[in-house]
């Protein structure tokens, strides 16, 4: 069961670092619940994608360093790798599997540059306006 769990777990981050929605969106299950440093607690499939595509504007990809798998739990940390003069923003997120989907997920993420992301992807959301 945890080489599933982590098989999951690297194709979730994957899919989310690729900006590829529709795929993240299968492999969410629709309950799931999204929380830790973020602004807000996204509770099922559609709110908890919405987080991933409000970064696509500033997102390249996620490079996977670790994933740590027991049970239906994984760690994974991933570098979010930004087109922005930040670069990469190291991240982890401790996932929960149901029904063979990501049932839940508390992101911590390096606080050190991320208002610097933020401003760059806000400044870019008002020139598209």
């Amino acid at each position: 069961m945890e080489d599933s769990v982590r098989d999951l777990v690297v194709e979730y981050c994957t899919a989310a670092g690729e900006r590829r929605y529709d795929r993240l969106a299968e492999l969410v299950h629709p309950d799931a619940v999204f929380g830790g440093t973020v602004k807000g607690e996204a509770h099922g499939a559609e709110a908890f994608v919405q987080g991933f595509r409000n970064l696509g504007p500033i997102t390249v990809r996620h490079e996977v360093r670790e994933v740590v798998a027991d049970g239906d739990r994984a760690y994974v940390m991933y570098d979010l790798v930004t087109n922005t003069a930040v670069g990469s923003v190291l991240c982890g997120e401790l996932v929960h599997v149901r029904g063979g989907r990501v049932a839940s997920s508390t992101l911590i993420f390096d606080w050190r540059r991320w208002p610097e992301v933020m401003q760059e992807l806000q400044q870019r959301a008002s020139d598209v306006a």
